[in-house]
This record gives structure tokens, sequence and C-alpha cells, in this order.
């Protein structure tokens, strides 16, 4: 469990990140969690995951020197209709150089998406996490540029990566191979341990070290100035009805006259930008995905860790009950868990047995209230 971004980039300041995220540039940092990013998903944990049917729904790419593996040659259909993958045609393609993706692995690995919450509650995005193995130097991507922020965590074995600059240095839709690409801008190997931080629009590429290796990819998902135009519409449906239907039958004059409206409309809400709130309502109406605590609510060990799921900058009274927005409806508190919420919120993840102190409650107490938010799924919970 990592239970916060100073934990993840320790011994670094969390303020360098955030300064390359700001400043839009590469960032690497190594540091020493060797042992555990290589728990936060085991070898065979991804191999688990090739024996679920997820290697063959559409979360999952097989790409082979830049191209992605049709699924005719490494499966077939058995009498059900249903496909079947053949182990050996996997290993040989393994053998001969493959990269295997698996996206939106949050969804599947329960230390994963306790990652991606802490980091969801530290910076103000949305995140995707994706797996990324490799098998010998041939199973690299092709060089190419994300349309969003990444962070990468390596877990296993070692990569070499090569940055290109920013895709805007380059002519639009000019092919990114060896011959066109220019200079190598920066070079790194990333081991167990190591983060790349990339910001979007930056080239690169990536090959093997040896031979295999697994990392995890979270796409850094902003708010976007489309998102301030949908939101700027919410807020135009009060000002300028803007959802009343365009004359589509009416004169010509009715055309114009609806034009001069929607001009006014347009020229208020330009006006009335505010950011600060825009960013305020984007993080409150961010949906949490419920987690299921079953079975882990019922006996709250002291070693399991808990973590908050409402917004970070929740705003709770010091003493009493409360009503909070949460998954974009309202949910009350009773003191008790008003009280371990607060504390969550202002320290982060924490263990079970170091509660009390923080809430002011004693741990039979403590245990109970954490039962009764995790089965309301405003926590989550993660075995120590």
């Amino acid at each position: 469990m990592i239970p916060s971004l100073d934990a993840l980039l320790a011994p670094h300041d969390p303020a360098l990140l955030h300064a390359a995220i700001r400043e839009r540039r590469m960032a690497w940092f190594r540091t020493g969690h060797d042992g555990l990013f290589r728990a936060l998903l085991p070898w065979s944990t991804f191999n688990s995951l090739l024996g679920s049917e997820r290697l063959l729904d559409d979360r999952t790419r097989m790409v082979r020197r830049g191209r992605d593996l049709p699924r005719e040659m490494w499966s077939y259909l058995g009498p059900d209709m249903k496909r079947v993958v053949v182990p050996e045609l996997l290993q040989r393609f393994c053998h001969e150089g493959l990269s295997i993706a698996l996206n939106q692995i949050q969804h599947a690995v329960p230390g994963v998406a306790a990652l991606v919450k802490m980091l969801e509650q530290a910076l103000p995005a949305r995140i995707g996490t994706n797996i990324y193995a490799s098998f010998g130097k041939e199973s690299a991507f092709r060089a190419h540029h994300d349309p969003h922020d990444v962070l990468v965590l390596h877990l296993h074995g070692r990569k070499r990566w090569f940055g290109f600059g920013h895709q805007s240095a380059y002519p639009p839709g000019m092919p990114l191979t060896d011959d066109r690409l220019g200079p190598v801008h920066w070079e790194q190997v990333l081991e167990p341990g190591d983060i790349l931080y990339l910001p979007r629009g930056e080239i690169h590429r990536a090959s093997v070290e040896g031979e295999a290796s697994l990392h995890l990819t979270n796409a850094l998902l902003w708010p976007r100035r489309s998102d301030l135009l949908h939101w700027l519409a919410g807020h135009g449906l009060a000002a300028g009805d803007l959802d009343r239907d365009i004359p589509v039958y009416g004169t010509a004059s009715d055309l114009e006259r609806c034009a001069e409206e929607l001009r006014a409309t347009l020229h208020h809400l330009a006006d009335s930008i505010d950011l600060t709130a825009f960013l305020a309502a984007h993080i409150q109406k961010r949906q949490t995905r419920p987690p299921f605590n079953l079975g882990l609510s019922s006996d709250c060990a002291p070693t399991c860790w808990v973590q908050p799921l409402p917004a970070p900058d929740l705003r709770l009274p010091a003493e009493g009950g409360a009503t909070i927005p949460f998954n974009g409806e309202e949910v009350t508190l009773d003191p008790d868990e008003r009280a371990v919420l607060a504390a969550l919120l202002a320290g982060g993840a924490r263990q079970i047995a170091s509660l009390p102190g923080p809430a002011g409650l004693d741990m039979e107490t403590v245990r109970d209230t954490v039962a009764r938010l995790a089965r309301r799924s405003l926590v989550l919970l993660t075995e120590g």
C-alpha cells in the first residue's frame, strides 16, 4: 500500500513533480522502492490476468514490432464458438519479441486500484492505468506521443527510454520513424522503483534491457477547455436557454433573431468564465467507482489500510455529524464517521491501528466506524 504522493516519491519532494507538470517537461525519479513496486503487481498476478477472459477482450493489445498481432495468430475458435488461447503460441511470440498491454487494470488489481485512488486524491485529474509487459528488444512500441500526460511506475526488469521532444517541433502528420525523428533529447534506463513523468505530446519510445520488463502507465487526464465549454453550457441553460430548438422551419428573420440571442448568450458566458469555480465543480463532479469491501468490512484488522474516497478538499465541521457531497449525492455522516473521515482526509490513507489518536476515538469504535464507512463505499479497504 502506498498511502500518499509523498510516500510514492520519497525521498524526492513532490514539489519537483508538480513543477515538471506545470512546466510541461519530462521528469525522472529513482525512489528506491523497488520491493514495494514489485509487490504492487507481481509477475504471478500478471500471469493470472492472462489466464482470465481479459486476455481476449477489447482492453488487451498484443503488439509485435509496432503492429497489433491478430487474435487468430495465438488463439482459435473452439466447438462452442468461444475463442481459446494457445499458450505455446503466446510463449513463442514472447520469445520473438512481444508487448502485451492490459488497459484499465485498476479495475482488476486491488493494489493498483488503491494507487489510482491515492493519485486522484493528490492530483486534480482522472486517472486510468494500463500494464505494459515487454519481452525482448523487438517488443517495443514505435515512437509515439500520448494525448495526455503519463506517470510511469517501473515494476520489473529494465527498460531504456528515449525522448525526441514535443510533437509541435515536427510537421503535422509526419510519420514518427527513426529516420524522420530528430536527435534524442534525453535517454534514461528505468529500473524497479523508478518513476517517469511525460507531458502530453512528448515523443518517446522504449526498448527492453534484458529478457522482460513490466511497468504501469497512469494516464493523467486533466480538465480541458472542452470540459469548460460543457460546464458553461450547463450554466447557459439558466442564463440564455441554450436548450431551445433552432427554428429550422422558421423564416430568415426567425433564424437571424435566434442567432442574435445566441450571440448575446455566448458573450454573457464568455464574460462569466470563472476557472476557479469551474475547477472546484469539476473535482466535485468527478465520480468514484464504488469499491466493494465485502468480507473486509466485517473483520477490520488493525493492519488493514483505509483510504478515503471523498474529495480531499472536503470541508468537515470540527464536531458533530455532517452532510457531504459524494458521487453526485448527499451523504449524511454521524459524529464518529465524521471524525474518522476527517482524520483520513487530513493524513491520507492509514492503517486502522493508527486511527484512534487522530480520530479521538477508542480502537473498538474506530473499527466499527470504518466498517460502516466501508459498507457505504466511502473508503477503500486494502489488506495490510
